[in-house]
């Protein structure tokens, strides 16, 4: 995290513009937060077989 100090006050954010926060990627998911887009994690792996785009923080910004 860069622009939020933790997890709990970017889920805030998130939830305060409408959004929904889960701990995992499904077929539901709308987007996968992770500024390291080439990570091999697991969410990012399943985000990316699932087509599910991966957006930066400084992304997520500018959505909300």
């Amino acid at each position: 995290m860069t622009h939020f100090k933790n997890r709990d006050e970017a889920t805030a954010a998130i939830e305060a513009a409408g959004g929904k926060v889960t701990s995992s990627v499904s077929k539901k998911t709308n987007y996968l937060v992770n500024n390291d887009r080439n990570s091999t994690s697991s969410k990012n792996v399943k985000a990316q077989s699932l087509n599910i785009p991966i957006i930066s923080e400084d992304e997520l910004i500018a959505m909300l």
